[in-house]
């Protein structure tokens, strides 16, 4: 029942997605990408993990050009053969390549496993709620990773645009909640 409804979610999520101009996606993730920017967890964190955005996500390369900037180590996703996810530090963009169904991911004999106690870690998503939750694309991937390393302290960001926040989505108890959900017009946080 709840992946049907989840599913459901995900379709109408991705068809607004689908219609928004390279200059909105661009214009919203520059204003998402400076509110994150003045957070004191954005100051005090010494290590950035974040996705690339693929497709119409906000984008994160502001970001991470700032984070290099700020002396701050910066590591990305990459799916690994056997569908596991893992975070690769990069230092230029020059380490991304296309991989798992075409997301860029980190690439590269230079690129090395990241494993940090504490984390900021920046989850996509494709819909929140006002509580927090989330629904990914339905891999799991994150949701899994952090089971993995639960012994590891991570201070869980999203953006999103506002379309994304619905007032509730039912989770499943594999379900992982993000602890901060930014918007061009709202932070949310516990």
């Amino acid at each position: 029942m709840n992946s049907m409804k989840k599913q459901k979610i995900r379709d109408a999520i991705k068809k607004q997605k689908k219609n928004l101009s390279k200059e909105y996606v661009d214009s919203y993730s520059k204003k998402v990408s400076e509110i994150f920017l003045k957070q004191d967890f954005y100051f005090d964190a010494t290590v950035l993990y974040t996705y690339l955005a693929f497709n119409t996500e906000i984008d994160t390369k502001g970001v991470i050009k700032q984070a290099w900037s700020d002396g701050k180590k910066v590591a990305v996703p990459k799916v690994l053969d056997n569908d596991v996810l893992e975070f690769f530090y990069i230092t230029s963009f020059d380490d991304i390549s296309n991989g798992y169904c075409n997301i860029p991911e980190p690439e590269g004999k230079t690129i090395t496993k990241a494993n940090d106690e504490n984390v900021l870690l920046i989850v996509p998503g494709l819909a929140f709620d006002k509580s927090l939750n989330r629904i990914g694309y339905g891999g799991g991937f994150y949701d899994k990773y952090l089971e993995r390393n639960a012994d590891k302290s991570f201070l869980k960001v999203s953006f999103a645009y506002d379309f994304q926040v619905l007032d509730n989505i039912e989770t499943e108890e594999h379900d992982k909640k993000i602890d901060v959900l930014i918007t061009k017009t709202a932070i949310i946080r516990k």
